[in-house]
């Protein structure tokens, strides 16, 4: 395993060499090319604008408890070169556990894990992008509220404009613990994605998604799961709106995922 993440750093490292170092002092990145950017970044990892945002993520479960997790983040961009991005992003979560159906398990709350990331985007063509990177969770959380772990997650992208209107942006996420506390069990899981964004009149936006998550610490057990969202960005304003809900295709314990995100970008 931290072979492998070695092998990753470095070759994220080696993207840079040769990087103009005078395209990276320049304001904006190669992102803000993209057709309503800020519309397709919180489902196309290989649009990196920079930006602050809240999040409010609800899970609601069949035992009655709802997991809610506020979270700020913000992600910072710079321009290496003409047609490649580098980012580095912090996510910063407070989360409730309220309403358990059980008399005995209490509401609490408290801070998350903190997540950090860095990663990067080529714009191959005017309408085709990868990228990848490495996010790392830390177990900062009350114990209650946190995986306990230390998880790598290893990701990449893609980002296809099939038309002005339409993009598909499918992308995968490698998760693996590499040290637990306590009692914790290891995490090893790989989540996939595949989101059409449709970019209406208006600075509006529609997505509509499948996801599948592969937990190979349960016997390779499956979830798949489907998405809608609605995005809105604002006219006069660098401020845009997204709330998306989330269901299992399967009968397991939760009963929906619903995340409402409020997001200012700096141009």
């Amino acid at each position: 395993m931290m072979k492998r993440i070695i092998f990753l750093t470095l070759g994220v490292i080696a993207g840079f060499r040769g990087a103009n170092l005078e395209a990276a002092e320049q304001a904006g990145t190669s992102s803000d090319q993209v057709p309503a950017a800020d519309l397709k970044e919180r489902n196309d990892p290989t649009v990196l604008t920079r930006r602050v945002w809240l999040e409010t993520e609800w899970n609601k479960f069949t035992d009655g408890t709802s997991i809610v997790e506020e979270t700020a983040g913000t992600l910072w961009a710079w321009r290496v070169s003409e047609n490649q991005d580098w980012a580095v992003r912090l996510k910063l979560p407070v989360k409730f556990r309220v309403g358990s159906d059980d008399p005995s398990i209490p509401d609490i709350g408290g801070l998350g894990d903190v997540k950090v990331a860095t990663g990067t985007a080529f714009r191959l063509s005017k309408t085709f992008r990868v990228g990848a990177g490495l996010d790392l969770e830390m177990p900062t959380g009350r114990h209650e509220l946190s995986n306990n772990a230390w998880r790598i997650q290893e990701f990449g992208a893609l980002g296809w404009d099939i038309t002005p209107w339409l993009t598909f942006s499918p992308s995968f996420e490698y998760n693996e613990s590499v040290a637990e506390e306590g009692n914790a069990q290891p995490l090893n899981f790989l989540e996939t994605f595949f989101p059409f964004t449709i970019i209406l009149p208006h600075k509006w936006a529609v997505i509509a998604g499948y996801e599948n998550k592969t937990d190979f610490e349960n016997d390779n057990y499956v979830t798949n799961r489907a998405k809608i969202a609605i995005a809105k960005e604002l006219e006069s304003i660098p401020l845009s709106f997204y709330l998306q809900a989330k269901r299992d295709f399967d009968s397991g314990e939760k009963e929906f995922q619903v995340n409402f995100v409020v997001t200012c970008y700096f141009r």
